[in-house]
């Protein structure tokens, strides 16, 4: 019988985490320079929902997680995963092989929580994402708990609009897209207000997020920053004007809340993701 395009792709990814997921069961090493995304607690039964202010985002949620290599499909998201023992304890790879759908987020949850490892700049890999430590005997070593499930939080491009990545803004060759009247060297705080950080926006586009209300302050500015040049240019047909990003940032940074901070942030990064008009 002959295949469709889409199953031969299926079967091929399929038998590329085969052979991966044997290479990883013989040395059961994890790879060095992983996971990717940046890592933020989250209580049980978070989801995409919860940081999806604009409700732009869709999930796909895979439960229970399938010993070893595994596709998945919503019918839009394609994906396998390997989910293995390491002697750290079980850890889970991920490989996008569909298009045109941009992974913000993966959520993994065991029994005690998990994690919400973000991207950006967007991947279509990631590998070593692993739950809470444990540790049920004080004489054996924490290793990381059992997971339950992985939701994979992803945007669809928006019709008649653009968004260049912050990847893309903090390029040094891309210096002379930025708008004419917002430089590298300005103040975080010339925009956002004084709850920004006494940094330049060039800066901040480099920050790493992280737990707590700080790690939330983090990735929003660097993605307010991308939003900022976004909106401010006039080749980029963006979702917000430039008094809007800069009205809801100040308001979001102004609330402290690290809800309130990432769902603006998981917005934004979204409309930063839509294509990029520009050079």
């Amino acid at each position: 019988m002959k295949l469709s395009p889409s199953a031969r792709l299926r079967t091929h990814a399929l038998a590329a985490v085969t052979t991966l997921a044997l290479a990883l069961t013989t040395s059961q090493a994890a790879a060095s320079g992983y996971p990717i995304g940046t890592p933020t607690p989250v209580p049980a039964g978070f989801s995409c929902r919860d940081f999806d202010t604009a409700h732009i985002l869709r999930e796909m949620t895979v439960t229970p997680l399938p010993d070893g290599p595994a596709l998945h499909t919503d019918g839009t998201l394609e994906l396998a995963t390997i989910y293995y023992d390491t002697t750290n304890g079980p850890i889970l790879d991920w490989y996008q092989y569909s298009t045109g759908q941009s992974i913000h987020h993966v959520i993994i949850q065991g029994q005690n929580g998990g994690f919400a490892y973000s991207y950006d700049p967007i991947v279509d890999t990631d590998r070593n994402l692993h739950g809470n430590l444990v540790q049920p005997d004080p004489l054996v070593k924490p290793l990381y708990e059992g997971l339950r499930s992985a939701t994979f939080c992803y945007s669809l491009p928006q019709q008649n609009f653009n968004g260049c990545t912050l990847g893309y803004w903090k390029q040094s060759h891309h210096f002379d897209s930025w708008p004419a009247d917002i430089a590298t060297s300005h103040s975080l705080r010339n925009y956002f207000g004084p709850n920004a950080h006494a940094d330049t926006l060039i800066n901040a586009l480099e920050y790493k997020g992280g737990p707590g209300v700080e790690g939330a302050k983090r990735l929003l500015q660097k993605q307010a920053v991308a939003a900022l040049l976004n909106a401010g240019s006039s080749q980029v047909d963006y979702r917000l004007s430039r008094s809007e990003v800069q009205q809801f940032v100040t308001f979001a940074l102004n609330s402290n809340d690290r809800d309130v901070m990432l769902g603006l942030a998981a917005t934004l990064d979204a409309y930063n993701n839509q294509g990029c008009p520009l050079n």
